[in-house]
Protein backbone atom coordinates (compact mmCIF):
# COMPACT_ATOMS: atom_id res chain seq x y z
CA UNK A 1 0.00 0.00 0.00
CA UNK A 2 2.99 2.32 1.06
CA UNK A 3 4.76 1.83 -2.74
CA UNK A 4 1.27 2.65 -3.93
CA UNK A 5 1.10 6.08 -2.19
CA UNK A 6 4.67 6.77 -3.03
CA UNK A 7 3.63 5.86 -7.23
CA UNK A 8 1.20 8.64 -6.90
CA UNK A 9 2.67 10.77 -5.41
CA UNK A 10 5.23 10.75 -7.59
CA UNK A 11 3.14 10.45 -11.09
CA UNK A 12 1.26 13.79 -9.59
CA UNK A 13 4.57 15.87 -8.82
CA UNK A 14 5.96 14.67 -12.39
CA UNK A 15 2.71 15.92 -13.82
CA UNK A 16 3.46 19.60 -12.32
CA UNK A 17 7.04 19.92 -12.97
CA UNK A 18 6.52 19.34 -16.76
CA UNK A 19 4.07 21.92 -16.86
CA UNK A 20 5.36 25.48 -17.35
CA UNK A 21 5.21 27.47 -13.97
CA UNK A 22 2.04 29.92 -14.12
CA UNK A 23 1.96 33.10 -12.22
CA UNK A 24 -1.27 33.77 -10.34
CA UNK A 25 -4.21 35.68 -12.35
CA UNK A 26 -3.50 37.79 -15.80
CA UNK A 27 -0.65 35.62 -17.43
CA UNK A 28 -3.11 32.78 -18.78
CA UNK A 29 -6.54 31.70 -20.51
CA UNK A 30 -10.04 30.39 -18.69
CA UNK A 31 -8.77 32.20 -15.48
CA UNK A 32 -12.91 31.78 -14.96
CA UNK A 33 -11.43 27.78 -13.85
CA UNK A 34 -10.30 29.61 -10.45
CA UNK A 35 -13.43 30.95 -9.33
CA UNK A 36 -15.40 29.25 -6.61
CA UNK A 37 -19.09 29.04 -7.23
CA UNK A 38 -20.05 26.70 -4.42
CA UNK A 39 -21.15 28.68 -1.13
CA UNK A 40 -19.30 26.34 0.98
CA UNK A 41 -15.90 26.91 0.04
CA UNK A 42 -16.65 30.70 -1.04
CA UNK A 43 -17.25 31.32 3.01
CA UNK A 44 -14.31 28.90 3.74
CA UNK A 45 -11.33 32.16 2.26
CA UNK A 46 -12.34 29.68 -1.39
CA UNK A 47 -10.56 26.81 -0.87
CA UNK A 48 -11.73 23.64 0.91
CA UNK A 49 -9.06 21.05 -0.75
CA UNK A 50 -9.08 18.91 2.62
CA UNK A 51 -12.63 19.36 4.10
CA UNK A 52 -13.98 15.70 3.90
CA UNK A 53 -17.81 15.66 4.28
CA UNK A 54 -20.64 14.02 2.18
CA UNK A 55 -21.13 17.49 0.22
CA UNK A 56 -20.78 17.44 -3.39
CA UNK A 57 -19.61 21.06 -3.98
CA UNK A 58 -16.41 19.95 -2.47
CA UNK A 59 -15.66 17.76 -5.27
CA UNK A 60 -15.31 21.18 -7.31
CA UNK A 61 -12.30 21.56 -5.02
CA UNK A 62 -10.94 18.68 -5.10
CA UNK A 63 -12.24 15.54 -7.16
CA UNK A 64 -10.47 13.33 -4.72
CA UNK A 65 -13.46 14.02 -2.30
CA UNK A 66 -16.29 12.41 -3.77
CA UNK A 67 -17.69 9.89 -1.76
CA UNK A 68 -20.33 6.73 -1.81
CA UNK A 69 -22.25 8.93 0.20
CA UNK A 70 -23.21 11.48 -2.35
CA UNK A 71 -25.07 8.97 -4.32
CA UNK A 72 -27.60 11.29 -6.55
CA UNK A 73 -26.77 14.65 -4.65
CA UNK A 74 -27.56 17.30 -7.24
CA UNK A 75 -26.85 20.59 -6.27
CA UNK A 76 -27.26 24.78 -7.74
CA UNK A 77 -24.87 27.72 -7.22
CA UNK A 78 -25.28 30.98 -8.32
CA UNK A 79 -22.46 34.02 -7.95
CA UNK A 80 -23.90 37.74 -8.11
CA UNK A 81 -20.43 39.03 -8.99
CA UNK A 82 -19.21 42.37 -10.28
CA UNK A 83 -20.17 44.52 -13.14
CA UNK A 84 -23.49 42.42 -13.72
CA UNK A 85 -21.16 39.22 -14.44
CA UNK A 86 -22.89 36.05 -13.02
CA UNK A 87 -21.19 32.64 -12.57
CA UNK A 88 -22.65 29.44 -11.33
CA UNK A 89 -22.34 25.60 -11.52
CA UNK A 90 -24.33 22.75 -11.40
CA UNK A 91 -23.53 19.70 -9.83
CA UNK A 92 -24.64 15.72 -9.73
CA UNK A 93 -23.39 12.29 -8.10
CA UNK A 94 -23.23 8.89 -8.77
CA UNK A 95 -21.67 6.39 -7.15
CA UNK A 96 -21.06 2.94 -9.21
CA UNK A 97 -19.77 0.57 -5.96
CA UNK A 98 -16.35 -0.71 -6.94
CA UNK A 99 -15.82 1.53 -10.37
CA UNK A 100 -16.07 4.51 -7.63
CA UNK A 101 -18.10 7.09 -7.84
CA UNK A 102 -18.55 9.68 -10.47
CA UNK A 103 -19.41 13.23 -10.94
CA UNK A 104 -20.64 15.60 -13.27
CA UNK A 105 -19.99 19.57 -13.03
CA UNK A 106 -20.96 22.20 -15.37
CA UNK A 107 -19.58 25.57 -14.70
CA UNK A 108 -20.43 28.71 -16.25
CA UNK A 109 -19.87 32.17 -16.28
CA UNK A 110 -21.71 35.33 -18.51
CA UNK A 111 -20.38 38.61 -18.73
CA UNK A 112 -23.48 39.91 -20.52
CA UNK A 113 -24.69 41.46 -23.38
CA UNK A 114 -22.21 44.28 -25.57
CA UNK A 115 -23.00 46.97 -27.85
CA UNK A 116 -20.70 46.07 -31.16
CA UNK A 117 -19.64 49.11 -32.52
CA UNK A 118 -18.06 50.04 -36.14
CA UNK A 119 -14.43 52.00 -35.88
CA UNK A 120 -16.37 55.25 -36.13
CA UNK A 121 -18.32 54.25 -32.61
CA UNK A 122 -21.33 53.68 -35.32
CA UNK A 123 -23.10 50.97 -33.18
CA UNK A 124 -23.59 47.96 -35.86
CA UNK A 125 -25.46 45.24 -33.20
CA UNK A 126 -24.77 43.75 -30.23
CA UNK A 127 -22.74 40.42 -28.73
CA UNK A 128 -22.80 38.12 -25.55
CA UNK A 129 -19.42 37.04 -23.80
CA UNK A 130 -19.49 33.45 -21.80
CA UNK A 131 -17.25 30.16 -20.71
CA UNK A 132 -18.36 27.08 -20.08
CA UNK A 133 -16.81 24.12 -18.31
CA UNK A 134 -17.72 21.02 -18.72
CA UNK A 135 -16.49 18.50 -16.31
CA UNK A 136 -16.81 14.51 -15.52
CA UNK A 137 -15.34 13.36 -12.12
CA UNK A 138 -14.57 10.36 -10.57
CA UNK A 139 -12.98 9.02 -7.08
CA UNK A 140 -12.24 5.97 -5.94
CA UNK A 141 -10.76 4.43 -2.70
CA UNK A 142 -7.50 2.88 -2.24
CA UNK A 143 -7.79 1.50 0.93
CA UNK A 144 -10.03 2.47 4.40
CA UNK A 145 -8.32 5.74 4.31
CA UNK A 146 -6.80 7.09 1.06
CA UNK A 147 -8.74 8.40 -1.96
CA UNK A 148 -7.63 9.11 -5.54
CA UNK A 149 -9.66 11.57 -8.03
CA UNK A 150 -9.54 13.13 -11.02
CA UNK A 151 -12.13 15.62 -13.11
CA UNK A 152 -11.53 16.18 -16.33
CA UNK A 153 -12.80 19.37 -18.20
CA UNK A 154 -13.46 20.20 -21.39
CA UNK A 155 -13.77 24.30 -22.09
CA UNK A 156 -15.47 26.46 -24.00
CA UNK A 157 -15.30 30.22 -24.55
CA UNK A 158 -16.95 32.52 -26.58
CA UNK A 159 -16.43 36.85 -26.68
CA UNK A 160 -19.15 37.52 -29.65
CA UNK A 161 -18.07 35.57 -32.55
CA UNK A 162 -14.22 34.84 -30.95
CA UNK A 163 -14.09 31.12 -29.91
CA UNK A 164 -11.59 29.19 -28.11
CA UNK A 165 -11.37 25.74 -26.42
CA UNK A 166 -8.92 23.46 -24.36
CA UNK A 167 -8.66 20.65 -22.14
CA UNK A 168 -8.23 20.34 -18.97
CA UNK A 169 -7.77 17.92 -15.87
CA UNK A 170 -7.68 18.00 -12.02
CA UNK A 171 -5.86 15.11 -9.63
CA UNK A 172 -6.33 15.12 -6.46
CA UNK A 173 -5.18 12.57 -3.15
CA UNK A 174 -7.29 13.04 -0.06
CA UNK A 175 -6.44 11.11 3.00
CA UNK A 176 -8.84 10.88 5.81
CA UNK A 177 -8.60 9.48 9.45
CA UNK A 178 -12.21 9.48 10.39
CA UNK A 179 -11.59 7.80 13.83
CA UNK A 180 -9.08 10.52 14.73
CA UNK A 181 -10.85 13.65 12.51
CA UNK A 182 -8.27 14.61 10.23
CA UNK A 183 -7.78 15.05 6.58
CA UNK A 184 -4.98 15.99 4.46
CA UNK A 185 -5.19 16.31 0.70
CA UNK A 186 -3.16 17.02 -2.57
CA UNK A 187 -4.39 18.73 -5.78
CA UNK A 188 -2.65 19.86 -8.91
CA UNK A 189 -5.21 22.13 -10.84
CA UNK A 190 -6.23 22.89 -14.65
CA UNK A 191 -3.15 20.48 -15.92
CA UNK A 192 -4.03 20.72 -19.75
CA UNK A 193 -3.38 22.82 -22.88
CA UNK A 194 -5.57 25.32 -25.31
CA UNK A 195 -6.58 23.67 -28.16
CA UNK A 196 -7.76 26.57 -30.45
CA UNK A 197 -6.73 29.72 -29.33
CA UNK A 198 -8.43 32.96 -30.08
CA UNK A 199 -8.26 34.67 -33.53
CA UNK A 200 -5.31 36.73 -34.16
CA UNK A 201 -3.33 34.94 -31.42
CA UNK A 202 -1.20 32.07 -30.30
CA UNK A 203 -2.06 29.76 -27.51
CA UNK A 204 -1.95 30.45 -24.26
CA UNK A 205 -1.20 28.56 -20.42
CA UNK A 206 -4.25 26.91 -18.53
CA UNK A 207 -3.92 28.58 -14.72
CA UNK A 208 -1.92 25.87 -13.57
CA UNK A 209 -1.98 25.20 -9.72
CA UNK A 210 -0.39 23.12 -7.27
CA UNK A 211 -2.39 23.24 -3.82
CA UNK A 212 -1.93 20.87 -0.34
CA UNK A 213 -3.93 21.32 2.73
CA UNK A 214 -4.77 19.76 6.17
CA UNK A 215 -7.96 19.90 8.01
CA UNK A 216 -8.87 18.89 11.25
CA UNK A 217 -12.12 18.51 13.88
CA UNK A 218 -12.11 18.84 17.21
CA UNK A 219 -13.17 15.35 19.15
CA UNK A 220 -15.43 17.45 21.67
CA UNK A 221 -15.37 20.62 20.26
CA UNK A 222 -18.01 21.85 17.04
CA UNK A 223 -15.10 23.43 15.19
CA UNK A 224 -13.43 22.50 12.23
CA UNK A 225 -10.12 24.20 10.89
CA UNK A 226 -8.23 23.82 8.11
CA UNK A 227 -5.07 25.52 6.51
CA UNK A 228 -4.36 25.62 3.09
CA UNK A 229 -1.63 26.30 0.85
CA UNK A 230 -2.28 27.47 -2.69
CA UNK A 231 -0.07 28.30 -6.00
CA UNK A 232 2.91 26.12 -4.69
CA UNK A 233 4.61 25.67 -8.18
CA UNK A 234 5.51 29.47 -7.46
CA UNK A 235 6.92 30.63 -4.51
CA UNK A 236 6.85 34.71 -4.98
CA UNK A 237 3.55 35.21 -5.94
CA UNK A 238 3.18 39.02 -5.26
CA UNK A 239 2.23 41.36 -7.81
CA UNK A 240 3.94 44.95 -7.90
CA UNK A 241 1.99 47.40 -9.39
CA UNK A 242 3.73 49.24 -12.09
CA UNK A 243 2.63 52.67 -10.79
CA UNK A 244 3.90 52.23 -7.60
CA UNK A 245 7.16 50.47 -9.11
CA UNK A 246 10.61 52.02 -9.12
CA UNK A 247 13.02 53.36 -6.59
CA UNK A 248 11.87 54.82 -3.60
CA UNK A 249 13.09 58.44 -3.20
CA UNK A 250 14.26 58.40 0.38
CA UNK A 251 16.00 54.74 1.04
CA UNK A 252 16.89 54.89 -2.68
CA UNK A 253 15.88 50.96 -2.83
CA UNK A 254 13.48 49.04 -5.07
CA UNK A 255 9.75 49.58 -3.85
CA UNK A 256 9.37 45.85 -5.48
CA UNK A 257 12.17 44.70 -2.84
CA UNK A 258 9.89 45.55 0.10
CA UNK A 259 7.98 42.47 0.33
CA UNK A 260 10.00 40.34 3.07
CA UNK A 261 10.07 36.83 2.53
CA UNK A 262 6.98 36.15 5.45
CA UNK A 263 4.92 38.25 3.30
CA UNK A 264 5.84 36.13 0.11
CA UNK A 265 5.35 32.83 2.03
CA UNK A 266 1.52 34.10 3.98
CA UNK A 267 0.43 35.19 0.87
CA UNK A 268 -0.05 31.40 -0.44
CA UNK A 269 -1.96 30.65 2.59
CA UNK A 270 -5.98 30.24 3.44
CA UNK A 271 -7.38 29.76 6.83
CA UNK A 272 -10.62 28.70 7.59
CA UNK A 273 -12.95 26.94 10.56
CA UNK A 274 -16.45 25.72 10.28
CA UNK A 275 -18.87 26.05 13.58
CA UNK A 276 -20.52 23.25 13.31
CA UNK A 277 -23.67 23.47 16.11
CA UNK A 278 -25.77 20.96 14.37
CA UNK A 279 -25.91 18.36 11.51
CA UNK A 280 -28.83 21.21 10.24
CA UNK A 281 -26.78 24.31 10.81
CA UNK A 282 -23.19 25.45 10.90
CA UNK A 283 -21.16 28.47 10.56
CA UNK A 284 -18.43 29.46 8.41
CA UNK A 285 -15.28 32.00 8.29
CA UNK A 286 -12.35 32.15 6.45
CA UNK A 287 -9.26 34.29 5.53
CA UNK A 288 -7.49 34.49 2.13
CA UNK A 289 -4.28 36.46 2.55
CA UNK A 290 -3.33 36.32 -1.04
CA UNK A 291 -6.77 37.98 -1.59
CA UNK A 292 -6.36 40.81 1.12
CA UNK A 293 -2.70 42.04 -0.28
CA UNK A 294 -4.15 41.79 -3.67
CA UNK A 295 -7.61 43.24 -3.45
CA UNK A 296 -7.26 45.52 -0.32
CA UNK A 297 -7.11 49.36 -0.68
CA UNK A 298 -3.47 50.15 0.73
CA UNK A 299 -4.66 52.76 2.74
CA UNK A 300 -8.09 50.71 4.29
CA UNK A 301 -7.80 47.61 4.15
CA UNK A 302 -11.07 46.69 6.61
CA UNK A 303 -11.99 42.99 6.31
CA UNK A 304 -10.28 42.73 3.14
CA UNK A 305 -9.80 38.90 2.67
CA UNK A 306 -12.07 37.93 4.58
CA UNK A 307 -15.27 35.96 4.02
CA UNK A 308 -18.07 34.20 5.83
CA UNK A 309 -21.51 31.84 5.45
CA UNK A 310 -23.98 29.62 7.00
CA UNK A 311 -25.33 26.37 5.96
CA UNK A 312 -28.76 25.17 6.95
CA UNK A 313 -30.63 22.12 6.13
CA UNK A 314 -34.88 22.78 5.75
CA UNK A 315 -36.72 19.61 5.17
CA UNK A 316 -35.54 17.82 1.87
CA UNK A 317 -32.94 21.01 1.12
CA UNK A 318 -29.38 22.18 2.49
CA UNK A 319 -28.92 26.13 1.72
CA UNK A 320 -25.76 27.55 1.90
CA UNK A 321 -25.16 31.56 1.82
CA UNK A 322 -21.89 32.80 1.76
CA UNK A 323 -20.29 36.46 1.41
CA UNK A 324 -16.34 37.50 0.21
CA UNK A 325 -15.15 40.45 0.87
CA UNK A 326 -13.10 41.87 -1.77
CA UNK A 327 -12.24 45.40 -0.49
CA UNK A 328 -14.45 48.23 1.32
CA UNK A 329 -15.59 48.55 -2.10
CA UNK A 330 -16.63 45.14 -3.49
CA UNK A 331 -17.46 41.65 -2.46
CA UNK A 332 -19.41 38.53 -4.22
CA UNK A 333 -22.65 36.81 -2.76
CA UNK A 334 -22.68 32.89 -3.49
CA UNK A 335 -25.81 30.63 -3.07
CA UNK A 336 -25.96 27.14 -3.01
CA UNK A 337 -29.02 24.69 -2.93
CA UNK A 338 -28.18 20.72 -2.69
CA UNK A 339 -30.47 17.93 -2.72
CA UNK A 340 -31.01 14.11 -2.65
CA UNK A 341 -33.01 12.98 -5.61
CA UNK A 342 -33.27 9.66 -3.40
CA UNK A 343 -35.24 11.82 -1.27
CA UNK A 344 -38.38 12.29 -3.92
CA UNK A 345 -38.31 8.81 -4.16
CA UNK A 346 -39.01 7.52 -0.79
CA UNK A 347 -36.13 5.55 -0.37
CA UNK A 348 -33.70 6.28 2.65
Amino acid sequence: MKNTVFLIIFFLAGLGNSCSLAQSGGNNTFEFLNLVAPARAAALGGNAIATRSDDITLTAQNPALYDPEMDQQVSLSYVAYLAGIRYGNVMLAKDFSAAGTFGFNLQYISYGEFEETSVTSEKTGSFSAGEYAFNVGWSKALDSGLYIGANVKYITSSFGDNHSNGLAADLGLNWSDREKFWSASLVLKNVGRQLKAYEGAEREKLPFEIQAGVARQLPKAPFRFSLIAQHLQTFDITYTDPSQAGIDPLTGESKSDKINTFDKVVRHLVFNVEILFSKNFNARLGYNFLRRNELGFPEKKGMSGMSLGLGFKVSKFNFSYAHSIFNTAAGSNHFTVTTNLKNFAGRD
